[in-house]
């Protein structure tokens, strides 16, 4: 029952994040036009939108979080011995873990850098920042492990609705790379293509 709960706030936790995930790299898209993008964040920073969205985002990660990390314990007492035989690869779970720590570091610094911005001159900053190739590579790191994350997540849910078949989990890997594919534009358009 516990257990079930737990699943339910990390379910309802994760569309709130996935949502959030669309609008952000739709909105990130308008770079391709400076003024677009500028007239775009201008309003968003402007009011007291920038600031709910924070605050819910941060709400959804840590209750993501905590909800992932009790459903592990839940499941790491359940099973005691591995199972003998796997269908499928299985990526050793230290891997798993690191991978999360680094996804959820990457989420961090990149609130934290979204936060110290000069709004004002945002385009100019965004293009400053991926000018650097460790901040490409750091970007484009977590995106991938982003990719890795939300295709497994929505496999699981896929699977809990009784939606087995390749057509399913072929619409989510290609919706969950036309995500990330959206935010990898930006860096790699400003990094190879700007002057």
């Amino acid at each position: 029952m516990v257990l079930q709960l737990h699943k339910r706030l990390m379910a309802v936790a994760g569309v709130v994040m996935t949502g959030y995930l669309i609008f952000h790299m739709l909105s990130n898209l308008s770079f391709f036009s400076e003024a677009a993008f500028t007239g775009f964040y201008d309003f968003y920073n402007a009011g007291p939108i920038r600031w709910f969205v924070l605050i819910l985002m941060i709400v959804a990660i840590v209750i993501h979080v905590k909800a992932a990390i009790k459903i592990r314990k839940v499941n790491a007492q359940a099973r005691t011995i591995d199972y003998a035989k796997h269908d499928k690869f299985k990526i050793p779970a230290p891997l798993v873990t690191i991978s999360i720590l680094f996804l959820l570091s990457f989420i961090v610094i990149h609130i934290t850098q979204s936060l110290l911005f000069d709004t004002s001159v945002l385009y100019s900053d965004v293009t400053t920042l991926f000018q650097s190739p460790l901040m490409v590579l750091f970007y484009l790191a977590g995106l991938f492990v982003l990719t890795m994350h939300l295709s497994h997540s929505l496999a699981n849910v896929l699977q809990t609705l009784g939606k087995t078949s390749v057509i399913y989990h072929s619409l989510v890997w290609l919706g969950v790379l036309a995500l990330t594919g959206g935010f990898a534009l930006i860096p790699l358009y400003i990094y190879f293509v700007m002057p």
